[in-house]
């Protein structure tokens, strides 16, 4: 289970945990991804034990997100393999591939990440599984600034990251919720494309992101398009009595 924390509990976290990785001699040192850079050609295992690298992927575009199969929360892991799970439903053969990394790699065995495909009904021709070098594994996470604690009491503390690359390889998007839905996803990696896609599940997603690029985790929940328009109306509503309130004042005075 993972337990959802905020930027400042985060930026703690990641404080501590460079002091101790400091005192252990085990700091790592990654040059951090951008959008509109290239996938980092990391040497991967699959969930069929076969040698992997995003390389194989080019032509297609694929979204990539970072979980661990001993996750018990609903609301983080699981929930985004359900996800993905839609996204493989909602897609055609050829049309988008899902990669899923596993911040667990010591434990996460192509063994247990195959057993975890099949609880998803993973089709192994559009959803990949990966594990390898816990080291590397970890570092290529890192890059996307994705960290995991081990907690004794819930498990693993980490961030949460969702990675949309284009056919040719190149970071198009991070996405740093999980409230995303398969239909903003789909709908952005057609605009990726230049193909014709729904203007309003992009909108949402833009939206989505950028509330948690200014308020952090708090506004994990955010929903976009439909969350915007109920706040508009808040506004407005509070507007339209404080008008009111105010010409009752003016006609009383």
């Amino acid at each position: 289970m993972i337990r959802r924390i905020s930027i400042a509990g985060l930026t703690l976290i990641l404080c501590f945990g460079a002091l101790a990785a400091v005192s252990a001699g085990v700091l790592r040192s990654v040059q951090p991804v951008q959008v509109g850079e290239q996938i980092p050609q990391t040497a991967f295992i699959d969930q069929d034990g076969k040698p992997f690298t995003f390389g194989s992927l080019r032509g297609t575009p694929f979204v990539l997100a970072f979980v661990y199969t001993r996750c018990r929360d609903a609301r983080e892991c699981p929930l985004i393999s359900a996800k993905f799970h839609l996204l493989q439903q909602q897609t055609k053969p050829g049309e988008l591939r899902l990669v899923e990394v596993s911040i667990d790699p010591a434990f996460d065995r192509p063994t247990v990440l195959s057993k975890y495909a099949r609880r998803f009904d993973a089709d192994p021709s559009r959803w990949t599984f990966l594990t390898g070098d816990p080291q590397k594994v970890l570092d290529f996470a890192l890059r996307f600034d994705v960290t995991a604690f081990a907690d004794p009491h819930v498990g693993m503390i980490h961030n949460e990251r969702t990675v949309v690359v284009d056919r040719d390889g190149t970071i198009r998007q991070l996405i740093d919720e999980v409230q995303w839905s398969p239909d903003e996803i789909v709908a952005q990696v057609r605009a990726n494309q230049r193909l014709a896609a729904n203007p309003i599940a992009r909108l949402n997603l833009w939206l989505s992101s950028a509330a948690v690029a200014m308020c952090g985790n708090s506004v994990a929940g955010f929903s976009g398009f439909e969350d915007l328009l109920i706040v508009l109306a808040i506004f407005a509503v509070t507007g339209f009595l404080l008008y009111r309130l105010g010409r009752a004042f003016a006609r009383s005075a």
